[in-house]
């Protein structure tokens, strides 16, 4: 068989003489060839199609186009995220407040629900008299307390649920009931110790006023607190039903001893113990205080 013939029934020969061709072509005129080629796309693939760009260059074209389509959307979208984010944490925030909320209402309805039977007990005993309560507190026209005092604004503004006053004339004691609210703590949870000392000051007021009608006093007229000392024993928690019990310690002249106690009922945990000194003052001074009060009850002067 002829040598050539074989290699041009095979294709081979055909390419060989075709590259011997371009050979002999001038430089000049190959450069032209190559340079259509590239303005035409590169050329041809083995199948007759168009070359297929490299996979770098279609990776970045698919995210430049991607992009330009696309990257808008975080930006559109961020708002609503940091509303939903912000939503979410409000709303958490508020159950949790809720439930503290709940949470502490129960547990001042078990307090109070506990000291029931030694509220009882202090009420039924022989020749107690109740002193005051909420309502009377809250009265507008009391007969002696006026619309700025400490235990009507407790009352009023909410600081204490519940209070009850009573007055035992054969042991010169004073009883002080306190439902305590939520809303009086320091320490989370845990009552303020300046609140603790206004309640005790407070509940030796009340005894002072009650042996004044029981003309129990060696003095007339006012008087008032000029030591207050107090030890505080246990923590008082919010919500909580407490006793502050006020007694006479010793009387001379015109200076009253007194001592209280504050507790988880007669026989519960004490959580303070209180001494304080009220002292009447002079007889001309006296008469200056009982005019001013008795102008401002009468005609509202200052």
């Amino acid at each position: 068989m002829n040598r050539g013939a074989g290699l041009a029934r095979s294709g081979l020969g055909g390419h060989l003489f075709n590259n011997a061709a371009r050979r002999q072509q001038p430089r000049g005129q190959r450069g032209q060839q190559r340079s259509a080629r590239a303005a035409t796309g590169g050329g041809s693939s083995s199948s007759g199609g168009p070359r297929a760009p490299p996979a770098s260059q279609a990776s970045t074209a698919a995210g430049s186009g991607g992009g330009s389509r696309f990257g808008w959307a975080k930006w559109a979208l961020l708002p609503s995220a940091a509303a939903a984010l912000l939503g979410g944490v409000s709303h958490a925030l508020a159950t949790t407040q809720q439930a503290e909320l709940e949470a502490g209402h129960a547990r001042a309805e078990r307090s109070l629900k506990a000291a029931e039977h030694w509220i009882a007990d202090i009420a039924q005993q022989p020749g107690v008299v109740k002193a005051f309560d909420a309502a009377m507190l809250m009265e507008a026209d009391h007969a002696i307390l006026e619309d700025d005092h400490m235990f009507s604004a407790f009352v009023s503004k909410g600081i204490v649920d519940d209070l009850t006053g009573y007055y035992s004339p054969q042991q010169r004691k004073f009883y002080a009931i306190v439902s305590l609210g939520r809303e009086v703590c320091g320490f989370p949870r845990i009552v303020h110790g300046g609140l603790t000392a206004a309640i005790i000051d407070e509940s030796f007021g009340g005894l002072l006023f009650a042996l004044k009608q029981a003309r129990a006093l060696n003095f007339w007229g006012p008087a008032y607190t000029v030591q207050l000392e107090v030890s505080y024993k246990a923590k008082i928690s919010a919500g909580r039903t407490v006793l502050c019990t006020t007694e006479v310690e010793s009387m001379e002249g015109r200076k009253l001893w007194m001592k209280a106690t504050v507790s988880d009922g007669p026989e519960g945990q004490v959580y303070a113990t209180a001494r304080a000194l009220f002292v009447a003052p002079k007889p001309h001074k006296m008469v200056q205080d009982v005019g001013k009060y008795l102008l401002r009850r009468m005609f509202g002067c200052a």
